[in-house]
Protein backbone atom coordinates (compact mmCIF):
# COMPACT_ATOMS: atom_id res chain seq x y z
CA UNK A 1 0.00 0.00 0.00
CA UNK A 2 1.38 3.60 -1.10
CA UNK A 3 1.73 6.22 1.45
CA UNK A 4 -0.29 9.00 1.11
CA UNK A 5 1.24 11.44 3.57
CA UNK A 6 1.18 15.14 1.61
CA UNK A 7 0.33 16.98 -1.47
CA UNK A 8 3.20 16.75 -4.26
CA UNK A 9 5.05 19.16 -6.13
CA UNK A 10 3.11 19.07 -9.44
CA UNK A 11 -0.39 19.52 -7.43
CA UNK A 12 1.23 22.96 -5.47
CA UNK A 13 2.15 24.00 -8.92
CA UNK A 14 -1.40 22.95 -10.60
CA UNK A 15 -3.18 25.44 -7.78
CA UNK A 16 -1.12 27.97 -8.30
CA UNK A 17 -1.28 28.40 -12.15
CA UNK A 18 -5.04 27.55 -11.49
CA UNK A 19 -5.23 30.41 -9.15
CA UNK A 20 -3.60 32.85 -10.96
CA UNK A 21 -5.95 32.25 -13.54
CA UNK A 22 -8.47 32.90 -11.70
CA UNK A 23 -7.09 35.99 -10.52
CA UNK A 24 -6.55 37.61 -13.95
CA UNK A 25 -9.84 36.28 -15.01
CA UNK A 26 -12.04 38.40 -11.83
CA UNK A 27 -9.22 41.10 -12.29
CA UNK A 28 -9.88 41.65 -16.19
CA UNK A 29 -13.79 41.87 -15.30
CA UNK A 30 -13.58 44.03 -12.94
CA UNK A 31 -10.90 46.61 -14.32
CA UNK A 32 -13.55 46.39 -17.36
CA UNK A 33 -16.48 47.19 -14.77
CA UNK A 34 -15.02 49.82 -13.44
CA UNK A 35 -14.13 52.09 -16.71
CA UNK A 36 -17.45 51.79 -17.77
CA UNK A 37 -18.86 53.00 -14.17
CA UNK A 38 -16.55 56.23 -14.60
CA UNK A 39 -17.65 56.63 -18.21
CA UNK A 40 -21.26 56.54 -17.38
CA UNK A 41 -20.58 58.90 -14.34
CA UNK A 42 -18.73 61.68 -15.81
CA UNK A 43 -22.48 60.95 -18.71
CA UNK A 44 -24.67 61.09 -15.31
CA UNK A 45 -24.50 64.54 -14.60
CA UNK A 46 -26.23 66.06 -17.65
CA UNK A 47 -28.81 63.18 -17.67
CA UNK A 48 -29.34 64.59 -14.15
CA UNK A 49 -29.72 68.24 -14.92
CA UNK A 50 -32.01 67.12 -17.74
CA UNK A 51 -33.94 65.10 -15.99
CA UNK A 52 -34.16 67.71 -13.33
CA UNK A 53 -35.46 70.41 -15.88
CA UNK A 54 -38.13 67.49 -17.62
CA UNK A 55 -39.50 67.38 -14.43
CA UNK A 56 -40.41 70.05 -13.23
CA UNK A 57 -41.14 71.41 -16.74
CA UNK A 58 -43.19 67.88 -17.17
CA UNK A 59 -45.76 69.25 -14.29
CA UNK A 60 -45.81 73.17 -15.68
CA UNK A 61 -47.37 71.55 -18.79
CA UNK A 62 -49.39 69.52 -17.36
CA UNK A 63 -51.30 71.93 -15.08
CA UNK A 64 -55.44 72.41 -16.18
CA UNK A 65 -55.97 75.66 -18.27
CA UNK A 66 -52.54 76.77 -18.41
CA UNK A 67 -51.30 78.77 -20.91
CA UNK A 68 -47.93 80.41 -22.46
CA UNK A 69 -48.36 84.45 -22.06
CA UNK A 70 -44.89 85.00 -23.22
CA UNK A 71 -41.26 83.48 -25.06
CA UNK A 72 -38.59 85.34 -25.97
CA UNK A 73 -35.40 84.73 -27.08
CA UNK A 74 -32.88 87.40 -27.09
CA UNK A 75 -29.47 88.66 -26.33
CA UNK A 76 -28.87 90.84 -23.35
CA UNK A 77 -25.01 91.96 -22.73
CA UNK A 78 -24.18 90.00 -25.85
CA UNK A 79 -25.03 86.84 -23.97
CA UNK A 80 -27.99 85.00 -24.84
CA UNK A 81 -31.67 85.02 -22.74
CA UNK A 82 -34.07 82.79 -23.47
CA UNK A 83 -37.59 82.51 -21.34
CA UNK A 84 -41.18 81.30 -21.42
CA UNK A 85 -44.23 82.58 -18.95
CA UNK A 86 -47.30 80.58 -18.10
CA UNK A 87 -50.27 81.72 -17.29
CA UNK A 88 -50.09 79.31 -13.63
CA UNK A 89 -47.36 83.12 -13.19
CA UNK A 90 -44.29 80.64 -13.45
CA UNK A 91 -41.48 81.74 -15.86
CA UNK A 92 -38.63 79.72 -16.79
CA UNK A 93 -35.51 81.50 -17.94
CA UNK A 94 -31.91 80.30 -19.56
CA UNK A 95 -29.32 82.55 -18.80
CA UNK A 96 -25.85 82.10 -21.04
CA UNK A 97 -24.01 84.96 -18.37
CA UNK A 98 -24.25 81.98 -15.87
CA UNK A 99 -25.08 78.29 -17.75
CA UNK A 100 -28.46 78.02 -15.89
CA UNK A 101 -32.36 77.25 -15.70
CA UNK A 102 -34.35 79.23 -13.63
CA UNK A 103 -37.84 78.77 -12.32
CA UNK A 104 -39.13 81.96 -11.48
CA UNK A 105 -35.93 83.56 -9.41
CA UNK A 106 -34.84 79.50 -8.24
CA UNK A 107 -31.88 77.84 -10.18
CA UNK A 108 -33.09 74.35 -11.16
CA UNK A 109 -29.96 73.17 -13.61
CA UNK A 110 -26.93 74.53 -13.82
CA UNK A 111 -24.20 73.42 -16.59
CA UNK A 112 -26.63 73.95 -19.42
CA UNK A 113 -24.46 75.08 -22.93
CA UNK A 114 -27.82 76.20 -24.69
CA UNK A 115 -30.96 75.79 -24.01
CA UNK A 116 -34.40 77.90 -25.82
CA UNK A 117 -38.09 77.86 -25.62
CA UNK A 118 -40.33 78.50 -28.45
CA UNK A 119 -43.92 77.49 -29.06
CA UNK A 120 -46.78 77.16 -31.22
CA UNK A 121 -50.54 77.45 -30.75
CA UNK A 122 -51.62 74.51 -32.72
CA UNK A 123 -55.55 72.95 -33.10
CA UNK A 124 -56.92 75.20 -30.25
CA UNK A 125 -53.56 73.83 -28.25
CA UNK A 126 -50.00 75.01 -27.47
CA UNK A 127 -47.01 73.03 -28.52
CA UNK A 128 -44.11 74.15 -26.53
CA UNK A 129 -40.40 73.00 -28.02
CA UNK A 130 -37.55 73.12 -25.56
CA UNK A 131 -34.22 73.13 -27.19
CA UNK A 132 -31.57 71.88 -24.70
CA UNK A 133 -27.90 70.77 -24.64
CA UNK A 134 -25.15 70.48 -22.52
CA UNK A 135 -21.66 69.16 -22.64
CA UNK A 136 -22.50 65.56 -23.22
CA UNK A 137 -26.43 65.80 -23.93
CA UNK A 138 -27.82 67.44 -27.24
CA UNK A 139 -31.61 67.93 -27.31
CA UNK A 140 -32.01 70.42 -30.11
CA UNK A 141 -32.93 70.39 -33.49
CA UNK A 142 -34.80 66.89 -34.34
CA UNK A 143 -33.82 65.94 -31.12
CA UNK A 144 -35.77 68.46 -29.53
CA UNK A 145 -38.34 67.84 -26.55
CA UNK A 146 -41.98 68.98 -27.62
CA UNK A 147 -44.03 69.25 -24.71
CA UNK A 148 -48.24 69.56 -25.32
CA UNK A 149 -50.53 71.57 -22.97
CA UNK A 150 -53.75 70.86 -21.77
Amino acid sequence: MKNNRGITLTSVMIYVIGMVLAIGVIATITSYFYSNVNIESLNSDAATQFTTFSGIFSYEVNLLDNKVIDCVTEQENGKKVSYIIFSSGNQYTFKEETNSIYQNQVKICSEIVDCDFSYKFIDSKYEVTVNFKTNNLDMTGDNATIYYLK
